[in-house]
């Protein structure tokens, strides 16, 4: 009942109804005999498991809608165009989702309103944001958006858009100075003279985008000085329920998650989740493989970050991307010189979350680097958002303007990969680099699609997440749950979890993972453990020093073959130690005692004396008595 009341909540989905006449439709009333409207221009589809209506050609404005879904975090998407009247007076309705209505179907507050009620992080973070949509909406001539103060939302700490303004007339950036300097009285005192000044300038036309951004990254990161964040990570991997080998990966290594036995350029900066492809010994040499190097590399990269007087986030989003590309090499050269073809050959997706510290200074900024369909999730106690989106089919169809989602995800190919990690050469690898602040506490999700199948991340928001995140659980306590809610409710595949638990606040000992290296959750045999050592020692070896590669980086997934990638292949687990039974060990030492060496031991006292105390007492009967 639980878990049907769950995904009920998840099903009703808050859409915004553009072109709606308030006055037409008064609350209540049933627009095109399916969607209810609640208030205003927001309506519930009561029909969710029916496709959507849509026409036969899209205007010019919906395909832009659907090119800049590819910003999930920010953009909304479309869902159906209705046309509603009779012959000569018809309208039409667009609808759109992933919109920004709360929970309670209520519009979300605008940038306006938001602003007095922000802290100077988040008031520093809402116009970076304004400020990175920027080009994008350019592209598409939709940069009037920004300058309309009702369609700019705030969610959580989320800019948000409730729709999108085609350009009628040119638009400028100085226009957003002239726009945010209303603001100024409002300004936190910590950065009011900073951001005055920035106001100004930027209303003067004195910045463009790039060296805007460049001029809020400084702000934050001053304003970062003075406040205490303290993020813990702890991972978890399960074969699940009907698989016979695990093919995912993780770091930290979800076996060894001492804190004090990780490096210290990666404790608490790095969280991996990494699914392989390709069957046994493919997939998991491919996601192991993957681990291993990506641990290597970051060490380099966050040092390098610290020293580096240079350091910019451009130029750390490109090492990033050659990293990704240098671990993409590695395993295409495998393939290569296995001679695996086709659907043999290996591959991995990659999630990753990175947290560098410019200069050595601490940052609340999060780089997510992302292939395949492992994906990333932000949990605050405002919201659950998905910051990845998944390479595959239907997501492409969708951004490359050739249908709706709904639509696209109900191919027969719509679930299948388009790229991963291995399975091509470097010059068609798309590897996505995403870029954002945190400025409340929150929880970052990395996982497999064996947790994220099925939206079962957001049914679980209420009852695991958010916990999480509010309460003072250990974190491998709840990765374990999440693991165990994964078989519940799917286990159809591989499930790894990594929690990335970030506070601004200072640490709290009890969190620390220092005397909890025991995350089990599969068991393993000694011939699983034997080969686990193996594909270690041989990933270490080919792990190797970042190599070189020549990169030609494709503007959009055009660029990409059609071909497809079958990722529904035997999986490998990964050996994860058991604590040893306590009374398994009292008989091995009991055969030991009856065989040789064991007998002449016996010939002490105390040996016999120490045998009898930790022996059952079914047992002490084959211990002679002493002489």
């Amino acid at each position: 009942m639980e878990n049907q009341e769950q995904t009920t909540a998840v099903e009703q989905q808050y859409l915004w109804a553009v072109g709606l006449d308030p006055e037409a439709f008064p609350p209540q009333s049933l627009l095109g005999n399916r969607y209810r409207v609640l208030s205003s221009q927001v309506v519930v589809d009561t029909d969710a498991y029916t496709l959507p209506e849509l026409p036969l050609e899209f205007q010019t404005y919906v395909v832009s809608y659907l090119k800049l879904s590819r910003l999930s975090l920010h953009l909304p998407r479309p869902y159906g165009l209705l046309l509603v009247g009779e012959e000569l007076n018809i309208s039409e309705i667009f609808l759109l989702e992933n919109v920004p209505i709360d929970r309670q179907g209520k519009l979300c507050p605008t940038l306006a309103e938001a602003w007095s009620e922000a802290s100077a992080l988040r008031q520093i973070n809402l116009l970076w944001q304004v400020l990175n949509l920027w080009q994008p909406l350019a592209e598409q001539n939709m940069t009037r958006t920004l300058i309309d103060p009702r369609l700019v939302r705030v969610d959580g700490m989320w800019v948000r858009l409730l729709e999108l303004q085609a350009d009628v007339a040119a638009v400028q950036l100085a226009q957003l100075g002239d726009i945010w300097v209303q603001w100024l009285d409002l300004a936190k005192p910590e950065i009011a003279e900073p951001i005055a000044e920035f106001f100004y300038a930027l209303g003067r036309g004195e910045y463009d985008v790039s060296s805007a951004i460049a001029y809020l990254d400084k702000v934050a990161l001053k304003v970062m000085q003075e406040q205490p964040l303290t993020v813990r990570i702890a991972t978890a991997s399960d074969v699940g329920m009907q698989r016979e080998h695990n093919e995912d990966a993780c770091y930290p290594d979800n076996r060894r998650q001492k804190r004090s036995e990780q490096p210290e350029s990666l404790r608490d900066r790095l969280a991996i989740v990494c699914d392989g492809l390709g069957g046994h010994e493919g997939g998991e040499v491919a996601s192991s493989l993957a681990i291993k190097t990506l641990e290597q590399q970051l060490k380099t990269l966050l040092h390098q970050a610290e020293i580096d007087p240079d350091f910019s986030a451009q130029g750390f989003i490109a090492q990033l991307e050659m990293v990704a590309r240098v671990v993409n090499n590695q395993i295409v050269a495998i393939n290569d010189q296995q001679q695996r073809q086709a659907q043999q050959r290996m591959g991995t997706t990659l999630v990753m979350a990175v947290m560098p510290r410019p200069h050595g200074k601490p940052s609340n900024e999060v780089y997510v680097v992302h292939v395949g369909d492992s994906r990333l999730y932000c949990v605050s106690k405002h919201n659950l958002r998905q910051v990845t989106l998944d390479d595959d089919v239907a997501t492409r169809e969708t951004t490359l303007g050739y249908n709706f989602y709904a639509y696209s995800s109900q191919r027969i190919d719509g679930g299948a990969l388009i790229q991963a990690l291995g399975t091509r050469g470097s010059d068609m690898l798309v590897p996505r680099v995403q870029r954002f602040f945190i400025d409340e506490d929150c929880l970052l999700l990395l996982c497999s699609d064996g947790l994220s199948d099925f939206d079962r991340v957001e049914q679980i928001y209420d009852q695991l997440l958010l916990p999480t995140l509010t309460e003072n659980k250990p974190l491998d306590h709840s990765c374990k749950a999440l693991i165990d809610k994964a078989n519940e409710l799917n286990g159809h595949d591989n499930i790894t979890v990594a929690l990335m638990r970030c506070r601004f606040a200072p640490a709290d000992p009890d969190e620390d993972l220092d005397s909890k290296g025991d995350i089990s959750t599969s068991a393993s045999t000694p011939e699983e453990e034997a080969d686990t050592e193996d594909i270690q020692s041989d990933t270490e070896d080919k792990a190797g020093a970042l190599a070189t590669t020549q990169s030609i980086e494709p503007d959009t997934l055009e660029d990409l073959e059609p071909n497809t990638i079958d990722f529904d292949s035997a999986k490998t687990e990964f050996a994860v130690p058991r604590q040893t039974n306590k009374a398994f060990i009292i008989i091995l030492i009991l055969i030991a005692l009856l065989l040789g060496s064991g007998l002449a031991a016996m010939q002490f006292p105390q040996v016999k004396d120490w045998v009898r105390q930790h022996l059952p007492t079914s047992l002490k009967k084959f211990v002679p008595p002493n002489s």
